[in-house]
């Protein structure tokens, strides 16, 4: 059974827009009558006289694929493929030359330079479009597994980072059970942490498993108001062993009496993730000050501070990116992982406020989050 090329429609549901296609010839009539054609059935197409305008037209927007006359004044189809294949935004972007009769003996040349495919010209709009589409197809789906793919890498990757915590919490508790000796902390206070982690950890994995059989994103949050402290309170409670195994005392001030909007689950991790960073790199027997009242007008701001070494200015341009490590520094000397800031940022993000970094006066950092004020009180 022969394959059957897929329609515009199909191909657009793939890329998720409509297809483009960067056709280029150095006669007008001949880019006429082809942008014609593909308009007609569907497609976008970018037109280009040269092939010094297709290069600018590309690098301004990568097209899906190329439609490229062979033998041109100036810069010839070859020198362009050259240049395409350079640049690494359009170095896989399928390229189908438009050759006359006559050229047909440069087409080895063509296929070893990377050609996908070639129509002699005059060409039948029939073919024209089933080989366009044939090549789009094989493109757009190449992409989409790239994109699953990607997608999957950095699921398996936030689910490993938003269990860690609490199984560390767990294991470090269940450590000094096993050790013995009166406290601190004491030993009921250490399985009050490991029953609370383990919780934490079933019901995210509970969540998760919801959310995918409903077809839902991972971090998907819900909005609802909610107090600030309490959920200090009980990130801190989580990290307590932490932080008493290091000899850091937590001050929190809570500077007014304020509700936010937000999910509360996902407010707790990115706690979380400030605190286990602040705890990382402050100084042993240091403090870390916690902060929380009003904001920004219609906001209510919470702000982690440490005496740990701070982040250098190289580093702050990079902070908030996935899979980037900084460089170690601190009591622990542990580089950061590249995914917790990342992770906490998108999640204030999606809840509709904002995550950043500044320098502690007299050394030190300061990791603050606004969170939009609760309805309620306007």
């Amino acid at each position: 059974m022969s394959h059957r090329p897929a329609e515009p429609r199909a191909l657009a549901l793939l890329a998720g827009r409509d297809p483009v296609v960067l056709v280029v010839d150095d006669q007008e009539p001949n880019l006429r009558l082809v942008g014609t054609v593909l308009a007609h059935a569907g497609f976008e197409v970018v037109p280009a006289l040269s092939g010094e305008q297709a290069l600018q037209r590309a690098a301004l927007a990568p097209p899906d694929l190329v439609l490229l006359d062979m033998m041109m004044p100036g810069m010839d189809g070859f020198a362009v493929l050259r240049a395409l294949r350079d640049d690494p935004a359009t170095a896989h972007v399928p390229t189908i030359f438009l050759t006359a009769a006559h050229e047909r003996e440069h087409l080895i040349r063509a296929f070893e330079a990377g050609v996908v495919d070639y129509l002699t010209k005059p060409f039948v709009a029939e073919e024209l479009l089933a080989r366009v589409r044939n090549h789009l197809e094989l493109k757009l789906v190449r992409d989409h597994l790239q994109r699953v793919a990607r997608e999957r890498e950095e699921l398996a990757a936030i689910v490993a980072h938003d269990l860690k915590n609490p199984l560390s919490s767990i294991h470090f508790s269940a450590q000094l059970l096993q050790r013995g000796g009166s406290g601190p902390p004491s030993p009921e206070k250490l399985v009050r942490i490991i029953l609370s982690s383990a919780e934490d950890a079933l019901a995210f994995i509970r969540r998760y498993l919801e959310r995918r059989a409903e077809g839902e994103l991972l971090r998907r949050f819900e909005s609802v108001s909610l107090e600030p402290a309490t959920l200090i309170a009980r990130a801190l409670e989580r990290l307590a062993v932490q932080t008493q195994s290091r000899g850091i005392r937590v001050r929190v001030e809570i500077l007014e009496e304020v509700r936010a909007q937000g999910d509360p689950d996902a407010v707790v991790q990115v706690l979380d993730n400030l605190l286990s960073n602040a705890i990382k790199f402050s100084p042993q027997d240091g403090e870390i000050l916690i902060l929380c009242g009003r904001g920004s007008p219609g906001t209510v701001r919470v702000s982690v501070l440490d005496r740990g070494p701070g982040v250098s200015a190289e580093d702050q341009k990079r902070l908030f990116r996935r899979f980037v490590r900084l460089a170690a520094h601190g009591a622990e000397a542990e580089p950061a992982g590249g995914l917790g800031l990342a992770l906490a940022k998108q999640d204030v993000i999606h809840m509709g406020g904002e995550l950043w970094y500044e320098d502690r006066q007299d050394g030190g950092s300061v990791f603050a989050f606004e969170l939009p004020m609760a309805h309620e009180q306007g």
